[in-house]
């Protein structure tokens, strides 16, 4: 939303006034009025001479500020118009924003003490890679391609819709995401979302059944705190690098088996495994 003023011409001050009260630039503050986070008090309409009421000094030093702790300008404006409503609620979404920015901080960081690791420059390798043998079992299944911003949307409707297909049935295995492409801003997948079901349940209009193979599998265990991107790329790295999965490449795609609800756990607590499936043994 915004932020506009009126006031007489004594109170208004010139773009470059503006610009050297505040330390933006003309160029700065011109985007910020054709995003509407921060409007001239009066333009001359046959000039386009933009003024500013000094009111609005501090409003533009709230946003250098909040551009300054990587804010965006769409979030900005939605900052801006909590601060209509009261600077409770416009500190409450400051609250949120610089918490999820320590959280993402966090998680670059662990990302790059993997990467020490693998340069060798850091301590003892951050995950434990373990095999094991997946029998064959018959799942349900939906797949769609997508970009990472549209995951969390796909599970969520994936879950609901075998919930509803299950009916009173229990799941004969976990849920599991398999990635049969790259998924993250750029690459759209195809993602799988499959869950174990029994002989008993049939295909439907949106929800496919087969038989996912039997394969021995690498894998680590990792925690929520280790589930949340980037940090994810550690633990498919870790899998992928390992010994066995260079060994025994497979044409199975990599996934994620889920222990548990991601809603239901802490940071600390185990969430899935990461898990790339092993091709046969040479000779």
């Amino acid at each position: 939303m915004a932020v506009t003023r009126q006031g007489s011409d004594d109170d208004l001050l010139s773009i470059g006034e503006m610009a050297r009260r505040t330390r933006l630039t003309p160029k700065a503050l011109r985007l910020y009025d054709r995003d509407g986070l921060l409007s001239p008090a009066h333009v001359d309409p046959w000039t386009g001479y933009r003024r500013y009421h000094v009111d609005q000094v501090r409003s533009a030093r709230l946003i250098s500020m909040l551009r300054g702790v990587d804010m965006s300008l769409a979030e900005i404006r939605r900052l801006l118009a909590d601060l209509e409503d009261g600077a409770p609620r416009a500190a409450g979404r400051l609250d949120r924003y610089l918490a999820e920015l320590d959280a993402r901080h966090r998680n670059r960081q662990l990302l790059g003490s993997h990467i020490q690791s693998v340069l060798g420059q850091g301590g003892p390798p951050m995950f434990t890679i373990q095999t094991r043998h997946v029998p064959a079992q018959r799942v349900m299944s939906m797949q769609r391609r997508l970009h990472a911003n549209q995951t969390d949307t796909f599970v969520a409707e994936a879950k609901a819709a075998f919930r509803a297909h299950l009916g009173d049935e229990a799941p004969t295995g976990p849920f599991t995401l398999i990635f049969h492409g790259r998924v993250d801003a750029e690459h759209d997948g195809p993602l799988e979302a499959v869950l174990g079901c029994s002989a008993d349940i049939q295909p439907s209009d949106v929800i496919g059944v087969r038989t996912e193979p039997a394969h021995d599998e690498a894998y680590t265990t990792i925690t929520k705190a280790q589930w949340a991107f980037p940090a994810i790329l550690a633990a498919y790295d870790a899998v992928a690098a390992s010994e066995e999965a260079v060994a025994r490449p497979s044409s199975l795609s990599c996934r994620e088996v889920y222990l548990v609800e991601p809603d239901e756990v802490g940071e600390a607590d185990a969430i899935c495994d990461v898990a790339f499936p092993l091709g046969e043994r040479a000779g």
